[in-house]
């Protein structure tokens, strides 16, 4: 009986082993890209963050050249803003990018250690932040996401913080 029940036992795990995997895990067909290495419009120096707006725009964070470029869905170039600087609408690494629902784009400037909110064409609104510890401060920010509040990767604090969509502190 023991003898059966091993067989067994081992005709189910080869068969497990044997059986192909869904359609559904293999990978998904390859589409396009875009993009090559260079500060030209749409060339790279270090892309980190991609975000996609209601109207299918694709904003991309590209971190060394220190601005956001804008692309329709199949690739094609659109527009860009911002440059090398601590002003406002200027960036050093902007490392996230992310779009709500009424089209503004928030900008996680790394090395600023702020957020900048722009409209979806590139004209700045408000910024929030500065270096530190404390509620509302950041340390190397990284990543930011819109769900109706704002939430930010505060990378060297280890801590997400909460803000509403003008930039008030929650949590």
């Amino acid at each position: 009986m023991h003898k059966r029940f091993l067989v067994a036992l081992l005709a189910v795990v080869l068969a497990g082993v044997m059986i192909p995997a869904p359609a559904s895990a293999q990978a998904p067909p390859y589409l396009t890209q875009w993009g090559t290495l260079g500060s030209g419009n749409g060339q790279f120096n270090q892309p980190s963050r991609v975000a996609v707006g209601a109207s299918g725009s694709v904003y991309v964070a590209d971190r060394s050249n220190c601005r956001i470029q804008v692309f329709t869905g199949s690739g094609a170039y659109l527009t860009q803003w911002g440059m090398q600087g601590s002003g406002n609408g200027q960036f050093d690494q902007p490392c996230g990018v992310a779009v709500d629902g009424g089209g503004n784009v928030y900008v996680v400037d790394t090395n600023n250690h702020r957020i900048q909110v722009f409209t979806s064409s590139g004209a700045y609104l408000t910024q929030w932040g500065m270096q530190g510890s404390g509620n509302g401060q950041f340390s190397w920010p990284k990543a930011v996401a819109v769900g109706g509040n704002v939430y930010v990767v505060d990378a060297n604090n280890h801590r997400i913080q909460v803000f509403t969509s003008s930039g008030a502190y929650l949590t």
